[in-house]
């Protein structure tokens, strides 16, 4: 049997059932409007974090490259949160995302599915850089990977199917900003609300931010922002986070924080806060980015 194109595509059944996995209570009501509706999803090969619906077709599509990227992206945030961490703990006064073969390699990794996505989309995966596996080795870096992935594709899909069931019109409409925010709610709410184990709700929380935190990271302007179709990444994830209900000392603020800061600075912005909180902490680098693109 013939390699897949991609390593991403060794997950292609996983994220085929990834909708239904981030929130198993609640997939008989998945299935039955995925039935009546008669849904599918089609991989393509293309550039840009382009992942849309057809409304028209009840068909999602998912660009290759743009599964590249969030990969790189979840396994790169994880990477650089966990080692900043640690330089915390070693009382360390710098931290260099460069600084060891883990974090560097990670941002190659991230280097190059940014460049790939905003080029042709179909470059070949570095061989010498991480990739996905299907079957990782427990508690990984590939594994922990994989895992946010999922789910953060998964918040993505039920994005872009709540444009469905909430029976949103064409994307040309004038009132594309008011539904996209209202899918995004739409998209939290289906994965948390009937969640009732603490331990998966952070989980798919974690996801949920991971998602927004891949789209903030994009380097190229922001397409869907600049056609006044999409509310800015840094409301995205503030909303999206507010709706999940979670404390203001839940690590996913500092995951979050941490993720900001480094994203800031490779944008040349270097910003060093303290708050009483991981949430205070998180919403004065909210507060960079929207200075930074305002």
């Amino acid at each position: 049997m013939n390699a897949p194109r991609s390593p991403i595509l060794t997950l292609e059944n996983a994220i085929a059932g990834c909708a239904f996995r981030i929130a198993p209570e609640r997939n008989h009501e998945l299935a039955e409007f995925r039935d009546s509706r008669h849904i599918k999803l089609s991989l393509v090969d293309e550039r840009d974090f382009n992942i849309r619906v057809l409304l028209d077709k009840n068909e999602i599509i998912i660009g290759i490259a743009a599964l590249e990227f969030l990969w790189a992206s979840c396994h790169a945030h994880l990477v650089i949160y966990h080692e900043y961490g640690l330089a915390q703990q070693s009382d360390a006064t710098t931290f260099d995302t460069g600084g060891s073969d883990r974090r560097l390699n990670a941002m190659k990794l991230l280097n190059w599915a940014g460049h790939n996505i905003q080029n042709s989309g179909k470059e070949l995966w570095p061989a010498d850089l991480p990739q996905p596996v299907r079957y990782p080795v427990p508690r990984s870096d590939i594994h922990a990977a994989n895992e946010l992935f999922l789910c953060a594709i998964a918040w993505i899909i039920h994005h872009e199917l709540a444009h469905l069931r909430l029976n949103h019109q064409a994307l040309s409409s004038p009132c594309t900003i008011v539904e996209e925010k209202d899918a995004d709610l739409e998209a939290t709410k289906w994965i948390l609300d009937k969640c009732t184990d603490s331990k998966e709700t952070r989980k798919r929380t974690y996801g949920i931010a991971a998602a927004i935190l891949a789209l903030q990271g994009f380097q190229n302007e922001d397409q869907f922002v600049s056609l006044k179709t999409h509310p800015s990444t840094f409301e995205r994830i503030d909303y999206c986070l507010t709706a999940a209900h979670i404390d203001d000392d839940d690590e996913i603020y500092a995951f979050s924080a941490v993720t900001m800061q480094i994203q800031l600075a490779h944008r040349g912005i270097h910003k060093s806060h303290a708050g009483s909180s991981f949430r205070e902490l998180y919403s004065e680098y909210l507060i960079e980015f929207s200075k930074a693109s305002s």
